[in-house]
Formats: structure tokens, C-alpha cells, sequence
């Protein structure tokens, strides 16, 4: 008797719970699918707005890539430095796929910057590699102008946040188009790709920056493993080395190693550090 009481009292407090079950959504959040794109893809920006970003008071807007994982830590980050005099009003625009069942694939094609057979997720995704160029059009064509007509964004101010290939994109961007942004975080950058591809596009000629642009490197200590031809502290401090060699009189650049960091768990450290350091309150 006492089996079969408890076995109802399961049941019934089961289907009271499940009754109250809801998902959870982050607050003034929206999901925006875009047309198809020039290069072919169906993208969809996450966007995160400041209650104090208004037409009246417009906001800098921050892109990120690898918006399954940014978003979500990038909003509730950004919103508890702000509600604590520590972070701007910003609005977080993140950069996404339609279609959720090709991380790889995507990673593979828009955010590296020329083809190269090998490496990354293996030569199945690499065969894809180098659309880097095309992602940053759609980017520079399509996806700014349609956030800074539809969301309270300043063009005066905008940032790009990306981690590991997406590190090696917003690098990219940095030393081909660098007016597009004026505030880059780089997290964990990909400098091995294709045989250290960044550091023969740095060592290209370049205009000076037309703009005050601020770069924020980070890497986590432990991701220095040449062993395994991934020596990524090396590489970020060697490209911050070579740029700051250039003088650029408006780049302000700064690295940081933070100890005992991993490339999985260095992405939350560095995206408050950044966004701090690029973005604090102004006086």
C-alpha cells in the first residue's frame, strides 16, 4: 500500500511540475533571420539592447561571432558591469547560422581568410576553408548597415569579438579593413592557420589607421603547447609585438596572458576584461 501511495505521489507532483515548466529567455533579447546573403548563406543576428540605448541616445554595437556560445554569456555579462557603473550601455549583435547543424562547417568557411587544405577540424570542413573574405562583405554590405537602421547604434563606435578561428577572422579584418571596427577583441587567435598566414599578411604594406582604434589581445597560458604546432601564446604576442612596432599613432593595443587559462575557458575572462578595458563609463 505504502509502494503504491508513493508511486502516485511521484506521479502526481511529475505532472505538477512538468505543468509549470517553461524555458528560460534572456530578457530584451530578439532573434532577427536576415535574407540570404551574397555568398549564399542564411545568417540571423541575436541582438541584446541597453534599456538606455535609444534613438535619442544611440549606443556603440558590438559584433561577436560564435553567437551559440557569446551571446548569451556576452548579455548577461554585459548587463551586470552596466548595472554597476563598471560597463557602457552597448548593444550586442551576434553573428549566426539559420541552420544549427553545421558549427564546423561554417567556422571552417567564414572565418578563415584563404583556403588551405589542412588543419582545423580535418580536410572534410577544410575543403571549405578561405571564405573569410566574402563573410566580411556580407558583414561590411549586408549585416552593418541593416543593425544600424533597424537598432539605436552609433557608427561612430563598433566592436568585434571573436575567439580562436573566429580570433584569426576579427585579426584579419583588423589588418585588411581596420576602419570598419574601431574596437577589436581577439581572444585565443588561430595564428597557426596555414602555416602562419597572419604574419605574412602583417608583414604586407598598410595605410596608417584613418581612426583612434583600440585592440585587445588575450590568450590563456595554457594554450602555449608547440608539441602540438599550437604555440598560441608565442604567436599573439608575437603579432602584438609587430604591430606595435609599426607606430601607428591611433592603435592603442593591449595583451594579457591570463594564468592557468585554457582555450575552452579563457572566452568569459577575456570578454569582461575587454569589453571592460575598450568600454568603461565615460566620465
Amino acid at each position: 500500500m505504502r509502494s503504491l501511495l508513493a508511486t502516485l505521489a511521484l506521479a502526481l507532483f511529475t505532472q505538477a511540475a512538468q505543468a509549470q515548466t517553461a524555458p528560460f529567455t534572456l530578457p530584451a533579447t530578439e532573434v532577427q533571420p536576415l535574407p540570404t546573403a551574397a555568398n549564399g548563406i542564411d545568417y540571423e543576428i541575436y541582438v541584446h539592447a541597453s534599456p538606455a540605448c535609444t534613438p535619442e541616445t544611440p549606443c556603440p554595437a558590438i559584433y561577436m561571432l560564435d553567437a551559440e556560445y557569446s551571446f548569451g554569456l556576452a548579455a548577461l555579462i554585459a548587463d551586470h558591469l552596466e548595472q554597476r557603473g563598471q560597463l557602457q550601455p552597448l548593444v550586442l549583435v551576434a553573428l549566426a547560422y539559420q541552420d544549427k547543424t553545421q558549427y564546423r562547417l561554417n567556422r571552417s568557411r567564414d572565418y578563415t581568410p584563404i583556403f588551405s587544405p589542412d588543419g582545423g577540424y580535418g580536410a572534410e570542413y577544410q575543403r571549405l576553408s578561405g571564405g573569410g573574405p566574402a563573410f566580411l562583405d556580407v558583414i561590411a554590405d549586408e549585416i552593418i548597415p541593416y543593425v544600424e537602421a533597424s537598432y539605436p547604434v552609433t557608427p561612430a563606435h563598433r566592436g568585434l569579438v571573436g575567439h580562436s578561428y573566429g580570433g584569426l577572422f576579427a585579426s584579419y579584418v583588423l589588418l585588411q579593413r581596420p576602419d570598419l571596427f574601431d574596437r577589436y577583441l581577439i581572444v585565443s587567435p588561430s595564428y597557426w592557420y596555414d602555416t602562419d598566414y597572419i604574419f605574412r599578411l602583417e608583414a604586407g604594406p598598410r595605410p596608417p589607421l584613418n581612426r583612434p582604434t583600440q585592440a585587445y589581445f588575450s590568450v590563456g597560458s595554457w594554450e602555449e603547447q608547440p608539441q602540438n604546432g599550437r604555440a598560441m601564446v608565442s604567436d599573439m604576442m608575437r603579432l602584438t609585438q609587430l604591430l606595435t612596432e609599426r607606430g601607428d599613432p591611433n592603435l592603442e593595443l593591449k595583451a594579457d596572458v591570463e594564468d592557468d587559462q585554457t582555450h575552452a575557458s579563457i572566452f568569459p575572462i577575456a570578454l569582461s576584461d575587454g569589453l571592460r578595458a575598450m568600454f568603461w563609463p565615460e566620465n
